[in-house]
């Protein structure tokens, strides 16, 4: 029985530490979640456009002088004069010029190019005259047929001293006193000084920073990226490319080797560009992970805790609940439930081992008189007496129970009927030897016994009146003594 209740309790425990640890388990990934998809809404809905505003306003920042210069250029009278009065019959004096440029304005290179000649003049020489049928000449009459109100246009192209290089341009129109259309001038900016614009950015913001032209053509981005150069051809951002470059800007989400990369775009007219910036993941999202770690943790110590107190407190009340249901309350010995589920088990293992088992009652002589005359309160310490002096005379193997009322049974391991006789002779010769003490008087009380050996397979019913017979018998022939039934 004991094994049992053990089985069961471990089985209600270890269902409930389940329940208990499945439900902190999803509160505390459910708050995980909550708090991290929190982190990504910042992220995306301000982090992010926050970013790219910084990033913005700082490339407009670093293309403001450029443009100021080109501006000042335009505007200039020397630059005028050059070409509506000098009819640019001295090209060293533009080479100069620009080469003052140059140097006062710490520039990479000025240039100016003359509608009239078509000439391109920069710092050093006269490089070429331009043609609408070259290709690479396109962009001037592009930026000449603009509308009026359009005066500069920044652009990235191939330097033109060194084709295999790219560079950034603010070019700006160069307009007679009159208002019409004289030519172009205008600064270059080295690609690798925007590069490290980028580079200071990413480290600032620590974001993924690059811009993309209108095609999905990676244009501009920092040393660290190591992915292909058109979106188109990104994982995950392919999809995305039209949607990217049919609106001025927004915000987006994808999976890029198996990370969440959160990303926002908008666009630069000055370059006609589109600015990337992403983040595949927050610093307090590890913050979040380890925070979820250590609440598992301590969630898990405390269940183990409060586990271990319900084990101990669950185990003290399931003793205390044992000890009611199989010990008789008066006597303390087994009750007829325990003493029942008792001799089951013995039935089934007593084959086995090959060994006899008997059954006795015991019978309290005249037990009656003794309530009558002395009261229940008598009675129940006679009970008691007589329960203390049988199990005193058992050995570790045997049973003993409150049948009930003044009736007691034994069950004898290893015992034949014989064997059984003999040991209720003793035993009724030593209760009825022994003196309870009533107020001041000195009591004796016997008692009458039945025995009868277990057959093979027999009931517990049948065992005892078997053995209720013999009691009979017992009684029959003078009380105080023991009797076998064998039939």
């Amino acid at each position: 029985m004991n094994s049992l209740h053990w089985l069961t309790k471990t089985r209600a425990i270890f269902l409930f530490t389940l329940m208990l640890l499945t439900a902190f388990l999803i509160i505390s990934w459910s708050s995980y979640e909550v708090a991290r998809q929190s982190l990504n809404d910042e992220i995306e809905e301000n982090t992010l456009p926050l970013t790219s505003d910084n990033v913005y306003s700082e490339i407009q920042q670093d293309l403001l002088k450029p443009i100021f210069i080109s501006a000042l250029m335009a505007h200039d009278t020397f630059v005028r004069d050059w070409v509506l009065v000098d009819r640019e019959q001295d090209p060293a004096a533009m080479i100069r010029y620009l080469s003052e440029i140059d140097r006062r304005f710490d520039t990479i290179f000025s240039f100016f190019i003359s509608d009239t000649t078509r000439r391109y003049y920069d710092p050093k020489r006269i490089l070429e005259t331009i043609s609408e049928q070259e290709a690479k000449d396109r962009w001037y009459f592009q930026i000449k047929a603009m509308p009026d109100d359009k005066l500069y246009v920044i652009d990235a192209r191939t330097d033109p001293e060194d084709h295999t290089h790219l560079d950034i341009f603010v070019n700006h129109k160069v307009r007679d006193y009159q208002g019409n259309f004289i030519g172009i001038t205008g600064i270059g900016i080295s690609i690798e000084k925007v590069k490290n614009l980028i580079e200071k950015y990413e480290r600032r913001y620590n974001r993924t920073i690059y811009f993309i032209d209108k095609t999905g053509a990676v244009v501009l981005h920092g040393n660290a990226f190591k992915r292909p150069l058109n979106i188109r051809q990104q994982p995950g951002l392919g999809p995305l490319t039209t949607s990217i470059l049919t609106v001025p800007g927004g915000g987006y989400q994808y999976q890029y080797q198996g990370k969440r990369v959160l990303l926002n775009t908008r666009l630069i007219p000055e370059l006609d560009w589109y600015l990337m910036v992403e983040q595949s993941s927050h610093p307090m999202e590890r913050v979040l992970y380890i925070t979820l770690l250590k609440n598992l943790g301590i969630g898990i110590g405390v269940s183990a805790l409060f586990l271990l107190f319900l084990w101990l407190t669950i185990g003290g009340y399931q003793r205390r609940l044992e000890y009611m249901a199989t010990t008789d309350k008066l006597t303390g010995i087994m009750n007829r439930q325990a003493f029942e589920y008792g001799f089951q088990r013995l039935r089934a293992s007593s084959p086995h081992d090959g060994g006899p088992l008997s059954l006795a009652i015991v019978d309290i002589d005249r037990f009656k008189q003794i309530n009558d005359r002395y009261g229940h309160g008598v009675g129940d310490r006679v009970i008691q007496h007589i329960a203390q002096l049988i199990g005193g005379s058992l050995r570790r193997s045997d049973r003993v129970c409150r049948w009930g009322g003044d009736e007691f049974l034994i069950l004898l391991t290893g015992c034949d009927g014989d064997e059984a006789l003999r040991r209720l002779d003793a035993l009724s010769q030593l209760i009825g030897q022994a003196e309870i003490t009533v107020g001041n008087a000195v009591m004796q009380v016997t008692v009458s016994c039945g025995v009868a050996q277990h057959r093979a397979k027999e009931p517990l019913d049948a065992l005892i009146d078997r053995a209720d017979l013999a009691l009979y018998q017992a009684k029959q022939q003078g009380r105080n003594q023991a009797r076998k039934r064998d039939d």
